[in-house]
């Protein structure tokens, strides 16, 4: 029986004396392990970091240090936590660390910590040596460092879910320099790397530049695909295509072009296969020319600037928060030059790490002043803003296209631009003349205009009538308007600076162009020599007088306009010693009389009077200016018999606008077709037509606005011609604005359908008997199936105010492909729209139709397809 217990005993006491050795060595081996952590530590960072710089090289790392890596990361999540345990096991610990109070659980913590301490110590002696990376297959997409991105993630959003579409093989990103292509082009690189990663085989992003080099671009996809070999430098262009095309054929690949400036042949150029709903490739590249989208035959998506919150935390972000919380002055002022970057990111954040050093108030108050009147005056705004967007301008080639673009450095900042009053700006300096044919000359304008919106040096607003110009991009064509600089006093703009005298100038020998628009001058006494004087812009004051001196030293002066002093009431004869005028603006002034000295002007081609109703003198000196082209008189003086004789004189006429209060006097002026064609805005007010329609559409083929005031008609066009079927029956081809006020005695507007331009339609009552927008019974033999006719392909506009009778605007559905704003306020009779709610969606964030109306009126308002309400 001894001899029994006694062989039992020893195994036992050993089993336990092995268990209480981790117990009794737990604290020296937790010692040992806190010891070895930041090694361990250590060295995965030191690997982690050198493998990122040979991946960046395009190197491939080796697989052994890819596993030992792993290793390191596996065995120090278990130390982190061993030791975050140690104080509890630590306490369960008696008798001076020789017995626990849980043997069992201390004895596991214990050979846990001692197995962990012995792995480390494996782990770190194993390092594998030598080379981390070397030449290989290389990765299939390389991650791209980029600065934090502010404000870009929606753009990014709608970029990536444009790009994801089966159907989008080619995306162009477009928009000016500056706004963040390049970093959104980074982004959906690295993008692809972290959630696309298994289903693109390469993804290979190329700096294209304005020097477009097409061996470079070869080049660099020839490397990120290893098919650059010994030989491959003396290999042809053709070569090199093939042997890109031949390798990226076998793949899904997606190919990122950044900064493109002309049309990239793909395929025969650079050996590109072209994507395809099949392959699922892809290729997205920016530029600064939606032109370039076009020759490419891409999707093309525009990038927009920031808006103000995304554009105050950017701008703040480089100033420094601190620096903005110390001063609350400082803090107004930044506000407002960042407002003046208008949300180009570019100019935020060169202007805001500029600014992060100003420390005093007057500093500040200094900066705005200069970024107002002379930016180039920081170096960084030149160096790193305007010489970027200028490479935009030197893109236009054209010297024609570049002296057209720097006028625009002339208009106010934060206005819409009228295109056609920007081409007649154009036409009466000299800079495009259409080979002396005027309406060539119209059309070379608007097509420049189309070139410098392609070039995003003009900005389409939501109106076709109209552009913009981002406020950096006015500073760059004044800066390049001044000979980059040099000649300063060679144009002169100070709009909305609050002047209430005429500025200082230096030197008026050298001044060319002026515009003091939107100011707060009130006279004019001064007496300049202005010997190389060609334009002129004064509008937007408060000019109460202009002296006589003002204008006797500007024998080159052939651009000058006052549109909007509504104080101005007269001015001096001496206005004849403008000998070369040519363009004379003084619409909405409050002109009494108009000198006899303006006879004088035999150059004046336009002419315009628009809204001037205070002339009590007849306009019979209007007859003396027998160049005349471009006359408007809309809006204002009622035409007359004896105006007509007159304005009959004018050979030249080609543009005309009337104002007209009296039958006898519309009847008339049809009558004459050389007259009623050139009619481009015609106003009537107090018209008396029960009898008949109006009927003048036939004579007026170059209407561009029809204004109807307080008049009782029964129509505009015969009945009989509702009953064509074919584009033949279009008479209002140039309409593009309707303004009805008050017009009594018409049922409905049917006789817009022919007018296809038509972009702007405003109908405001009383209006008794208008039911109808579109009579379905008037138009049902023209708007059948398969018509040609197609209503309202461009309406971007409809307002509907004030009219209670008001029933349906048309029964059938339309498209209105082009409608932007409704505005729809009593017209409690009106419960349908004659469109679908898809036209309600967003696009790129914003709303594609905003809709204006009262709330009781939209509770009870009905669709042309209800099933879409849901």
């Amino acid at each position: 029986m001894g001899n029994v217990v006694s062989s039992g005993f020893q195994p036992a006491t050993s089993f336990f004396l092995e268990k209480a050795k981790c117990i009794l060595e737990l604290e020296d081996h937790l010692e040992a392990l806190q010891e070895v952590e930041p090694s361990l530590k250590a060295v995965k960072v030191d690997l982690q970091e050198q493998i990122e710089m040979e991946e960046q090289k395009g190197l491939r790392v080796l697989n052994e240090f890819k596993v030992w890596l792993s290793k390191v990361e596996a065995i120090q999540a278990k130390v982190t936590k061993l030791l975050e345990d140690r104080s509890a096991e630590i306490e369960r610990l008696s008798m001076c660390g020789y017995c626990s109070s849980n043997f069992f659980v201390t004895y596991r913590y214990g050979k846990d910590v001692l197995a962990t301490l012995e792995k480390v110590q494996s782990i770190l002696s194993s390092k594998p040596s030598g080379e981390v990376a070397r030449m290989g297959p290389p990765p299939g997409i390389v991650k791209i460092i980029t600065q934090r991105t502010v404000g870009l993630e929606k753009m990014l959003d709608a970029t990536w879910s444009r790009l994801m579409e089966k159907e989008v093989g080619i995306l162009g990103l477009y928009g000016m320099g500056g706004i963040g292509k390049s970093t959104l082009l980074k982004e959906i690189n690295n993008k692809l790397l972290e959630e696309k990663r298994d289903e693109f085989e390469v993804v290979i992003f190329v700096e294209v530049s304005k020097n477009l080099q097409v061996e470079k671009i070869q080049n660099e996809i020839g490397e990120r695909l290893g098919i650059c070999d010994e030989a491959w430098e003396k290999k042809t262009q053709n070569v090199k295509a093939s042997r890109i095309w031949g390798a990226l054929t076998r793949k899904r690949f997606v190919m990122l072009l950044d900064d493109i400036w002309r049309k990239l042949d793909l395929v025969q150029e650079i050996g590109i296969p072209l994507p395809s709903p099949e392959n699922g490739s892809k290729v997205v590249f920016t530029t600064r020319s939606q032109h370039v989208c076009g020759r490419m035959g891409s999707h093309d998506l525009e990038v927009k600037q920031l808006d103000s919150e995304n554009a105050w935390e950017l701008f703040r972000e480089k100033v420094g928060d601190n620096r903005l919380a110390n001063d609350p002055t400082i803090y107004v002022i930044a506000k407002q030059i960042c407002a003046k970057c208008k949300g180009l990111p570019l100019a935020l954040i060169v202007i805001g790490e500029t600014m992060a050093c100003k420390t005093s108030v007057r500093e500040w108050q200094y900066a705005i002043d200069v970024l107002d009147t002379n930016a180039t005056s920081y170096p960084e705004v030149k160096d790193e803003i305007l010489k970027v967007l200028k490479l935009s301008y030197d893109d236009l080639k054209d010297d024609t296209v570049q002296q057209c673009f720097q006028f625009c450095a002339l208009l106010p900042e934060d206005k819409l631009i009228h295109k056609e009053g920007l081409v007649h700006y154009w036409i009466s300096e000299g800079i495009i003349n259409g080979g002396g044919n005027k309406e060539r000359a119209m059309n070379q304008g608007h097509r420049i205009i189309g070139i410098l919106v392609s070039a995003c040096l003009l900005m389409p607003v939501y109106t076709l009538e109209f552009v913009t110009m981002h406020d950096v991009i006015r500073q760059m064509a004044l800066w390049v308007a001044s000979s980059f600089g040099k000649e300063e006093e060679k144009v002169i703009v100070k709009t909305g600076a609050g002047l209430q005298q005429m500025p200082e100038v230096r030197d008026w020998n050298a001044v060319r162009r002026m515009s003091l628009t939107k100011n707060e001058i009130q006279n004019i006494s001064i007496s300049p020599e202005c010997p190389n004087l060609t334009t002129l812009l004064l509008t937007h004051n408060m000019l109460v007088n202009i002296s006589g001196e003002f204008f006797l030293s500007m024998p080159k002066l052939v651009i000058l306009d006052l549109t909007s002093n509504r104080n101005l009431t007269g001015l001096p004869e001496e206005i004849s010693s403008l000998v070369s005028l040519r363009h004379l603006d003084l619409s909405d002034t409050s002109l009494e009389n108009l000198p006899v000295g303006l006879g004088k002007l035999i150059q004046l081609r336009y002419f315009d009077l628009t809204g001037v109703r205070t002339l009590q003198s007849s306009l019979s000196v209007i007859s003396s200016l027998v160049n005349i082209e471009m006359l408007f008189l809309h809006e204002g003086t009622f035409l007359s018999l004896e105006m007509i004789e007159d304005i009959k004189l004018l050979r030249n006429l080609i543009g005309l606008g009337v104002t007209i209060n009296n039958m006898v006097v519309l009847e008339r002026l049809v009558s004459i077709p050389k007259l009623a064609s050139c009619i481009q805005y015609i106003t009537m007010e107090g018209i008396l037509a029960k009898d008949g329609p109006l009927q003048f559409e036939a004579a007026m083929a170059s209407l561009n606005t029809i204004t109807i005031r307080e008049s009782s008609i029964s129509d505009i066009v015969e009945h009989t011609r509702y009953g064509c079927r074919s584009t033949s029956a279009i008479s209002f081809q140039n309409l593009s604005h309707v303004f009805f006020f008050g017009v009594s005695g018409i049922e409905d507007l049917s006789w817009l359908i022919f007018a296809p331009n038509l972009t702007f339609v405003s109908v405001e009552g009383p209006s008794p008997e208008l039911q109808e927008i579109v009579s379905s019974e008037k138009v049902s033999g023209i708007l059948h199936k398969g018509s040609s006719i197609v209503p309202f392909r461009k309406l971007c506009t409809i307002r509907l105010v004030n009219l209670e009778e008001l029933k349906s605007i048309y029964s059938e559905l339309l498209e209105l492909p082009s409608l932007k704003s409704m505005t729809i306020q009593n017209c409690p009779k009106l419960k349908r729209l004659p469109f679908s709610m898809k036209l309600l969606d967003f696009v790129d964030f914003v709303l594609r139709v905003n809709i204006v109306g009262d709330d009781q009126w939209w509770e009870g308002l009905e669709w042309e397809d209800e099933a879409t309400e849901d």
